[in-house]
């Protein structure tokens, strides 16, 4: 047997990833798997036609294949359908979420899932191979964000569009029955396809949602040549040229890339409830689940939003902090003094397009004059209110919860959105969601899917 070190790091995650993909799962990872797909079907569905969906049709929609897009009756080529259906995963802002950073991938779903299905359907493989690719793909990205330095955020580099390709490559490459040596190469060749700024994200363009399906269609494509034979370097993450050094500057951390886990990253990553960013999911159910009722604009004098400068809670990613004028949907769904005085108000912050709608709302914009950001190191979130005349209170306490929703949870908010398009095939979906293991097919998923009428 080879000497564990003398083994590039991609191949010695490759071995890891293969293992996994060939042994019987554990119970918990599959339905992990199941709720992943439970959400980001349901919230693709729901959310199919945002204007950045509708560019993506556009421009790839005219192709012919096996693959299913959300909301369409046309289906296209396997890479154009991991693009669409990318775009249209990221484009609502509700997509599954690590916490912060590099960890877990940043936004797995949201590439991993778009690429394992297009792919699955285009093989027709099985609903449990699906499931083993899509636990596979996570645990790529995962253990690649886990390991890599964290100054590639620092160096903003969005991590989403540096990190997807190699989970949708990892996931691709287990459809194709890839052999470790093929699945490293599949992980190498994922690597010199990363990239992306966070411009747009400041500005709220569409780029970041490229960035999602662009890492789901190269993972893919990645795949296709490690398994037509493409040579690829041995330490493409560790080299002095690797991946780890050109994004982050330092070589990354080996023991994390490989280390026993108790739990695998499918069965870690967040899922947000709100279509906004990450850092403002826990001051938003604060203030939703906290308010007995919603509050008028003209009663509110001051609210000091306390939270951590970084992390999971931040206000340090782009756009959370803006503090006036927002240009577009994407803006207006970043920012911590628009989401919050949003939800102030009582309006639907669970649903995109709400912001669509609503992004240039002057009551809305003149509210976030009012509301405060305030740095806390070491604190909880918490939300302090002073209406007219009346003393200060305020909303605090743990939501730390609200990126983990029970099964119940999941299954409630996958009919709410797919009932106005499925109608009356809404319980058959989710029924086929509920026993993907044993579907000789995944054609039967996505045919359970496609909008009637």
């Amino acid at each position: 047997m080879d000497n564990l070190m003398s083994q590039g790091w991609a191949l010695q995650l490759s071995r890891l990833l293969c293992d996994l993909g060939k042994n019987e799962l554990p119970r918990s990872a599959v339905m992990a798997a199941k709720n992943r797909l439970l959400h980001a079907l349901g919230v693709s569905l729901a959310n199919n036609s945002l204007p950045a969906a509708q560019v993506a049709w556009k421009a790839f929609g005219h192709s012919k294949g096996e693959s299913f897009v959300y909301g369409r009756s046309h289906r296209i080529a396997a890479e154009d359908a991991a693009f669409v259906n990318g775009v249209i995963g990221h484009g609502s802002l509700l997509e599954d979420c690590g916490p912060g950073g590099l960890r877990e991938g940043s936004h797995p779903g949201a590439v991993v899932i778009p690429a394992a299905i297009a792919l699955a359907e285009a093989l027709d493989a099985s609903g449990a191979e699906l499931i083993s690719a899509l636990v596979v793909g996570y645990e790529a990205v995962s253990r690649i964000g886990m390991a890599g330095p964290a100054r590639i955020v620092q160096r903003k580099f969005r991590p989403l569009g540096v990190m997807g390709a190699f989970g949708s490559a990892a996931a691709a490459a287990r459809l194709l029955g890839a052999t470790a040596n093929e699945m490293s190469a599949a992980l190498t060749i994922a690597a010199n396809l990363a990239g992306g700024s966070t411009q747009g994200i400041f500005e709220g363009s569409m780029e970041p949602y490229f960035q999602a399906a662009f890492a789901a269609r190269n993972g893919i494509l990645a795949a296709r040549l490690a398994m037509a034979g493409a040579v690829a370097a041995g330490e493409a993450l560790e080299g002095e040229f690797g991946f780890f050094q050109t994004y982050g500057g330092e070589q990354g951390v080996h023991e994390r890339l490989i280390e026993p886990r108790d739990r695998l990253g499918i069965e870690v990553v967040g899922t947000k409830r709100f279509a906004a960013c990450l850092q403002n999911q826990e001051t938003l159910a604060l203030i939703v689940d906290g308010l007995a009722r919603p509050l008028q604009a003209e009663q509110i004098e001051r609210v000091v939003i306390a939270r951590p400068a970084t992390g999971t809670n931040g206000l340090n990613s782009p756009g959370v902090s803006r503090d006036g004028g927002f240009p577009n949907m994407l803006a207006a769904q970043l920012s911590a003094r628009f989401s919050a005085a949003a939800a102030l108000l009582g309006k639907p912050v669970e649903n995109p397009a709400y912001f669509a709608e609503n992004y240039a709302s002057k009551k809305i914009e003149n509210l976030t004059r009012r509301i405060y950001l305030e740095p806390t190191p070491d604190r909880p979130v918490s939300v302090r209110i002073t209406l007219r005349g009346e003393p200060e209170f305020v909303l605090d306490g743990d939501m730390s919860q609200v990126l983990f929703p029970s099964g119940e949870q999941l299954q409630q908010r996958f009919r709410q959105r797919v009932s106005p398009i499925l109608g009356q095939a809404t319980e058959a979906a989710a029924r086929a969601i509920s026993s993907l293991e044993t579907l000789r097919s995944v054609r039967s998923l996505t045919a359970a899917l496609a909008p009637t009428g």
